[in-house]
C-alpha cells in the first residue's frame, strides 16, 4: 500500500493520530533516520542559543576580571618578558590564581589556589590537586599578548560559538537519539510479540522514531522557555506513544475479513447428501 502521510505530517500528527502511526508502521520504508536528523536539526536551535548565551555570559564575567589584570607579555627566542614588577599576581575574589615570574625565584606552584605559573621559559598549569602540565616555551621564536589581543580572541570565540556549538550539539544529540531509538525499538519488539503483532523490526523502528517526536519537541520547547522537566517524563512519553503506535498497527475489527460462504461447496455437499440417502 502507498503511504498516506509524509514526514511533514509527523511533528504535529505524532501527538494524537493513530492513523499516522499505522501508516508509518505498515506503509513507510526505511528507518526514518533522515527525518530524525531533520527534526533534531530544528529542535537543537533553542538549546544551542541557550548554551551560547550562558557561555557568553561566563566569558564576559571573566573577561573583565582577568583581562584587565593581564600585563604586556612578550616572548622572544624562548624568553618571557613582561612590563610589570615581579612576581606578578593575577587574582580572583582576592585569591591569587596565576603568577608571572621570569626572575627565576619561582619554578613550581606551591599555593593550592594558583592554577598557572609563567616563568622565563615555561608555562606550568595545574590539572589536579598535585598534578601539573608543563609547556616548554624555549622553542617559541615570537609571541605577544596583552589586553587588546586577549579581547580580540574572546570576541572571535563569541562569534564562532553559535556554529561550533550547534554542530557539536547536533552531532551528539543525533548519536544519543539513535541509540535511544534502537533501545526503544527493542522494547517495541517485545511489546509487539506480546500482542501477537506481525510488525517487523524495521516497522517498529519507524514507529519508535515517530514516538520519540513529541518528547524531542517538548525538550526543545522546555529549554526555550527556560523550564526543567525530569528526563523520566520524556522516556515515559516516548514509551506511551510507542505502545499507541504498535496497537494502532493491529488490524481493526471492522477491517478483518469475514468468511465468505461458498455456495458451490454447499450445493455440492447437499447433492452428495441426497445421493447418500437414495443409496440407503
Amino acid at each position: 500500500m502507498n503511504k498516506k502521510y509524509s514526514i511533514l505530517h509527523l511533528p504535529l500528527l505524532s501527538f494524537f493520530s493513530k492513523r499516522l502511526y499505522r501508516d508509518v508502521g505498515q506503509n513507510w520504508k526505511g528507518a526514518n533516520m533522515t527525518y530524525l536528523f531533520l527534526l533534531l536539526a530544528i529542535c537543537c536551535i533553542p538549546p544551542t542559543l541557550s548554551l551560547r548565551q550562558d557561555m557568553i555570559q561566563s566569558l564576559d564575567s571573566n573577561q573583565v576580571q582577568f583581562i584587565n589584570q593581564l600585563p604586556d607579555i612578550h616572548i622572544k627566542n624562548g624568553r618571557v618578558e613582561i612590563d610589570q614588577q615581579q612576581p606578578y599576581h593575577i587574582t580572583r575574589n582576592g585569591e591569587t590564581v596565576a603568577i608571572i615570574d621570569t626572575t627565576g625565584s619561582m619554578n613550581y606552584i606551591d599555593d593550592k589556589s594558583v592554577v598557572a605559573l609563567l616563568t622565563e621559559s615555561e608555562l606550568i598549569v595545574r590539572r589536579g590537586k598535585n598534578q601539573f602540565n608543563t609547556l616548554d616555551l624555549s622553542q617559541v621564536s615570537e609571541f605577544h599578548l596583552n589586553k587588546h589581543i586577549a579581547n580580540q580572541w574572546i570576541q572571535m570565540t563569541k562569534n564562532s560559538l553559535a556554529p561550533l556549538s550547534y554542530g557539536i550539539f547536533l552531532l551528539l544529540s543525533y548519536t544519543f537519539t539513535v541509540l535511544v531509538m534502537l533501545l526503544t525499538a527493542i522494547v517495541g519488539l517485545i511489546l509487539s510479540a506480546a500482542m501477537h503483532s506481525s510488525l517487523k523490526f524495521s516497522g517498529i523502528l519507524r514507529i519508535a522514531a515517530a514516538a520519540a517526536t513529541p518528547a524531542i519537541i517538548l525538550i526543545a520547547v522546555s529549554i526555550a522557555l527556560g523550564r526543567t522537566i525530569p528526563g523520566l517524563i520524556y522516556i515515559a512519553v516516548t514509551l506511551l506513544y510507542l505502545l499507541i503506535g504498535i496497537m494502532s498497527c493491529a488490524k481493526p475489527a471492522e477491517e478483518e475479513e469475514i468468511p465468505k460462504l461458498r455456495l458451490t461447496g454447499l450445493l455440492g455437499e447437499e447433492e452428495h447428501g441426497e445421493r447418500h440417502t437414495h443409496a440407503a
